[in-house]
C-alpha cells in the first residue's frame, strides 16, 4: 500500500511516542498522503485475503493478527432534544510492525516490546454551531496502551475504547476537541458481507483486497458533553470493518466512500476508487441494502456518481461536497429508478491527520428537495491531486 503504513506508524512511534506526528525538517507536522500509507510491496510473512473465508460472529469483531494492517470504524449522526445535531466518527487502526515474531522469546519479555502500534482518529460536526474537530493519537500495542481483545470484546486505544463487542448492546467512549461522547449501541442488522461473500478486491493482484463486512444500521443513545455541559442524544451509527494485506494499484489515487441510511430502512454502501486521471477504477463497487428483501451488489457500471458542488477547505485542498448518485432500475433490479441527491452539513470536514482526508456527515434527498437519510462521507487522495495538478 512507496511506504508502507507499517513503516510509516513504526516511525512515527519510535520518534514521538506520542498524540501526534513527529514533524519535518521545518518544524511542520508531517503529512503523508494516503497513496503513500496504503502503497509498496512488503507483504512477506503476512496473511493476505486471496479467496473468500467463512464469518463468524461475534468472533470476527475481534482481531486478525495474521494480516498487516486492520480497522474498526464507526461513524454516525445524531441528534439533542433542543434541536442540535452532531455527526461522529471514531476509528481504531492496528498495523503490524512485522509479521509474527519468530526470533529469541527473550526480546518479547520487556514490557515496552510489541509486534503492532495503533492509531485512532475521532471527529465531531456540531452541525448546528458550523463547527468540526478531529484528533489522532497513536500509541504501541505495549504496558496496555492499546489493543483488541481475543476473543472479541474491546477495542481500545488509551481512554478511547469501544467494548461489548461480545454482547448484543456495544459501548463506545471517546472525545474529540472539547467533545466528550459515551454512546450505547444497538446493532439493528445483522453483519453484511461486502463485495465477494466478505472479499472485497481493491487491485488487479491477487492479494490486494481485503476481508471487508459492515453493520449498517445501529441504534444510539447516549451523551454528548462539552463546555457547555451534557446533553442526551439519539441516532444511528454505522460500522464498517476490514483487514488486509494489501496495496492500492499504482494507478489509484484515492476513494470516495459513501454510507447512506435511508429513512425507509435501506441502506447503501458504495465506495469509488479513483484513478490518476480522475476517472472511476472498474474495481469500484458496494451494496444496496433494503429493509425487507435481497442485498444486491452495486457495480460501477450500474452506478452514475455525479459531483455537483466542490468545496476548498482551510488546508487549499479542494473536495467534492455534494453529489447525485443514480442507479439505473434495469442495471440492479429495483422496482424503480433510484436517484439521490446527497450533500455535506458543513463543508469543511477535513480530518487534521497524519494521513489527510475529507470524513464527514451528510443528508439524502430526492432531486425535489425532500429529505429522506443521512449518512458518511469519506474521500481521499484529493491532497495528491493538488499536488499533481499543480505539477503539471
Amino acid at each position: 500500500m512507496a511506504v508502507t503504513l507499517a513503516v510509516i506508524l513504526g516511525a512515527v512511534l519510535l520518534a514521538a511516542c506520542g498524540s501526534a506526528p513527529p514533524p519535518d525538517a521545518d518544524g511542520e507536522a508531517t503529512v503523508t498522503r494516503v497513496s503513500e500509507a496504503l502503497g509498496g510491496t512488503d507483504t512477506g510473512g503476512y496473511n493476505r485475503a486471496d479467496t473468500p473465508r467463512e464469518f463468524a460472529f461475534p468472533r470476527d469483531h475481534g482481531p486478525h493478527e495474521g494480516f498487516r494492517n486492520e480497522w474498526w470504524y464507526l461513524t454516525g449522526n445524531l441528534d439533542d432534544a433542543e434541536g442540535g445535531r452532531y455527526g461522529f466518527h471514531i476509528t481504531f487502526f492496528r498495523v503490524a510492525l512485522a509479521p509474527a515474531f519468530s526470533g529469541d522469546p527473550a526480546a518479547l519479555q520487556s514490557q515496552w516490546a510489541a509486534r503492532h502500534v495503533w492509531m485512532g482518529h475521532t471527529a465531531v460536526t456540531d452541525v448546528r454551531r458550523g463547527r468540526h474537530v478531529s484528533d489522532e493519537r497513536f500509541a504501541r500495542e505495549a504496558v496496555g496502551l492499546a489493543g483488541a481483545t481475543d476473543p472479541a470484546g474491546s477495542v481500545w486505544l488509551e481512554d478511547w475504547r469501544l467494548s461489548g463487542l461480545d454482547a448484543e448492546r456495544w459501548q463506545i467512549d471517546f472525545d474529540s476537541g472539547p467533545y466528550l461522547l459515551a454512546l450505547e449501541l444497538t446493532p439493528l442488522r445483522d453483519p453484511v458481507l461486502q463485495g465477494d461473500a466478505g472479499l472485497s478486491q481493491k487491485g488487479r493482484e491477487q492479494g490486494n483486497a481485503s476481508y471487508y463486512y459492515s453493520v449498517p444500521r445501529i441504534a444510539v443513545q447516549g451523551v454528548v458533553e462539552d463546555e457547555r455541559g451534557p446533553r442526551e442524544v439519539t441516532g444511528q451509527a454505522w460500522l464498517d470493518r476490514e483487514w488486509s494485506t494489501s496495496a492500492l494499484d499504482e494507478n489509484q489515487v484515492g476513494w470516495d466512500w459513501f454510507a447512506l441510511q435511508l429513512d425507509d430502512g435501506t441502506d447503501i454502501m458504495y465506495y469509488q476508487l479513483r484513478q490518476h486521471d480522475g476517472t472511476p477504477d472498474p474495481l469500484s463497487k458496494g451494496r444496496w441494502m433494503p429493509a425487507d428483501g435481497e442485498d444486491r451488489l452495486l457495480r460501477p457500471d450500474a452506478v452514475r456518481l455525479t459531483p455537483t458542488r466542490f468545496a476548498r477547505v482551510a488546508t487549499g485542498n479542494r473536495y467534492p461536497v455534494a453529489w447525485r448518485l443514480a442507479i439505473p432500475a434495469e442495471d440492479v433490479e429495483l422496482a424503480e429508478d433510484v436517484e439521490l441527491v446527497v450533500e455535506a452539513v458543513l463543508d469543511d470536514q477535513e480530518m487534521q491527520s497524519f494521513i489527510r482526508y475529507w470524513e464527514g456527515a451528510v443528508d439524502v434527498r430526492t432531486p425535489d428537495g425532500r429529505k429522506i437519510g443521512r449518512g458518511f462521507v469519506e474521500l481521499t487522495g484529493y491532497d495528491e491531486e493538488r499536488s499533481l495538478t499543480a505539477g503539471r
